[in-house]
């Protein structure tokens, strides 16, 4: 984990530092799930799952932020969901 947080640090890009925070969240979240099979306190599983969804938001929140571009929807075969701020445009 030490050598993940090390790539996290120095990592050139933001996808680096990216992947290596949740590779850290996956082996944190691994830990607390085995904690709550040795000591069979089922708690712990809801922890676990609420870390891993808490961990999923932030990394599309540093997507968002910390990536440059547009986010708009764009799917190029579908009419009206170019993502342009137009509304859709019915075919009748």
């Amino acid at each position: 984990m030490l050598l993940v947080l090390l790539r996290a640090i120095i990592g050139p890009t933001v996808l680096d530092r990216l992947i290596s925070i949740n590779a850290i969240t996956s082996k944190v979240s691994m830990i607390i799930l085995l904690i709550a099979f040795v000591r069979k306190e089922y708690g712990f599983i809801d922890i676990a799952f609420v870390f891993m969804l808490c961990s999923f938001v932030s990394g599309l929140w540093i997507l968002k932020v910390l990536t440059p571009g547009d986010w708009q929807l764009r799917l190029p075969g579908v009419k009206g969901f170019e993502g342009d701020g137009e509304g859709a445009v019915a075919d009748d």
